[in-house]
């Protein structure tokens, strides 16, 4: 109860504080627009009348010194609000043609944005920052394609190499077994890839499911038996029940990689959150390892003589990526006794305990 409050607590001041922080840039583009056309509306009446002021010193009387002023400062305001246009305009036409580079792809065109504080500033520095992230998440489809390339191609080969055993008639016993495996591996491989774009694509749609329900579908298909699952009777999880089956099968799936088993699967909760925990029986993380496992393409280095294990590196990443696309989280430990323990949270559902 109290984390939940903290939590809200902090959420609140932190859209206070962007609250805060729009309404002073917003008020920071109409002082500096303002200030400008005032700038250049005082230098016009200052010409017009210091212009004024010698014509009626040359003729005193009569009506001509009055046309004369008036004159003078049309001739005056005409090319300042010219001067005061393209004064304005130059930085929009700089900012529309490196807005133009990066539309066609010349992302490295971001360095030739104007930096300031007006509004043009605060545009270009919006498109630097887009732009960065553009950068950032490009580089990351590529490592991820070259690694993902590298993973499928593997198990293909290997495919490939028992079906021309297969057609010589040198196919070993478990031929079928060692096909599965390999299909078994791709396939999950792709899972993950899919669940990651639907996070990308912003096309998570959570509902209120039963806790222990999503934990036996993630046990079957992980292949694990029901007797290691304990689950608090009534709870319910407000996420998306295909990317949380995702999450609990990597969760499963991880837990037999580094270990030989998974020790237990428990499904508690609060009112507040829903907590999915999987114990495994492996040598558990070294020091630091507990938040590197949750890095993108990272993968545990191997003990000495020990085999490396496969995989891209993308499975607790994408339990992370899935916590917050719910805006819960995931974390990792050691178990006293031994192994690990992997945990996921999660919003409990509105209406709480079924």
């Amino acid at each position: 109860m109290r984390r939940h409050h903290h939590r809200s607590h902090r959420a609140h001041r932190a859209h206070h504080r962007r609250m805060h922080h729009r309404m002073h840039q917003s008020w920071h583009l109409v002082r500096g627009i303002h200030r400008r056309v005032v700038s250049f509306l005082v230098l016009a009446a200052a010409f017009g009348g210091i212009g004024g002021w010698a014509l009626h010193t040359v003729h005193p009387r009569g009506p001509l010194p009055m046309i004369a002023v008036l004159a003078v400062i049309l001739l005056m305001v005409w090319p300042l609000t010219w001067m005061a246009t393209f004064r304005i305009a130059r930085p929009m036409r700089e900012l529309a043609r490196v807005a133009h580079a990066l539309r066609e792809g010349e992302l490295s065109r971001k360095d030739e944005l104007v930096e300031g504080d007006d509004e043009v500033g605060q545009v270009a520095d919006a498109l630097h920052v887009m732009a960065d992230r553009i950068s950032t998440q490009l580089d990351d489809q590529r490592a991820l394609m070259a690694a993902v390339s590298h993973e499928l191609r593997s198990p293909l080969g290997r495919i490939r190499v028992l079906v021309e055993l297969a057609r010589e008639g040198l196919a070993p016993d478990d031929l079928h077994d060692s096909m599965q495996a390999e299909i078994d591996g791709m396939d999950a491989l792709v899972g993950d890839l899919l669940a990651a774009s639907r996070i990308d694509f912003e096309a998570v749609q959570p509902g209120d499911l039963v806790a222990a329900d999503v934990a036996r579908r993630a046990l079957e298909l992980a292949g694990v038996s029901e007797a290691v699952l304990t689950a608090d009777p009534g709870v319910r999880v407000h996420a998306d029940p295909t990317l949380l089956t995702r999450a609990l099968r990597v969760m499963l799936d991880n837990a037999v990689r580094y270990g030989t088993r998974v020790v237990a699967l428990r499904v508690r909760g609060d009112g507040h959150e829903v907590a999915f925990e999987v114990d495994d029986d492996g040598p558990g993380f070294r020091e630091g390892e507990e938040e590197q496992v949750f890095e993108p393409f990272w993968r545990r280095p191997p003990e000495p003589g020990e085999a490396p294990k496969t995989g891209v590196g993308l499975g607790l990443a994408l339990v992370r990526r899935i916590a917050e696309a719910h805006d819960g989280s995931a974390s990792a430990s050691n178990r006293g006794g031994g192994g690990a323990t992997v945990c996921l949270r999660l919003p409990a559902a509105s209406g709480g305990p079924a």
